[in-house]
């Protein structure tokens, strides 16, 4: 992916999960890639979304459609096949069981919305990373 826009996240943690933000403005649930790398690497990718963007005249842009990318080493093992993703108006949002050994996948994003108080069920799917 080139010219990518590295977004910001935020990582927080407590003693059972690991948790990843990161708003991605524009972007359509299926643009987006999750993974975990076996040596402990996040990946967050998303396509550009919203064609025709450059035939706009700005006056300012302080963010875009995509394609964004970030890439963070995680500071513990987790198990990437029971995460849990949801994203909802334009912020992706991850949280991983914390593990004794890192178990490495890439997550799909086929739900939307806000996890908060609700099941929202697994993502991993088993055989990426």
């Amino acid at each position: 992916m080139t010219d990518a826009t590295a977004i910001p996240i935020n990582l927080y943690q407590n003693a059972r999960e690991l948790m990843v933000v990161a708003p991605m403005p524009g972007i359509a649930p299926e643009d987006i890639s999750v993974e975990v790398s076996d040596d402990g690497w996040l990946t967050l990718r998303a396509a550009e979304h919203g064609m025709g963007q450059e035939r706009i005249e700005y006056v300012l842009r302080e963010w875009s459609y995509g394609p964004y990318e970030r890439r963070i080493e995680l500071p513990c093992a987790v198990d990437a096949t029971r995460a849990n993703v949801t994203f909802g108006n334009g912020v992706l949002a991850i949280t991983f069981p914390k593990a004794d050994a890192l178990m490495a996948d890439s997550l799909r994003i086929d739900r939307t919305g806000h996890a908060r108080g609700l099941a929202m069920g697994h993502a991993g799917t088993r055989g990426g990373g």
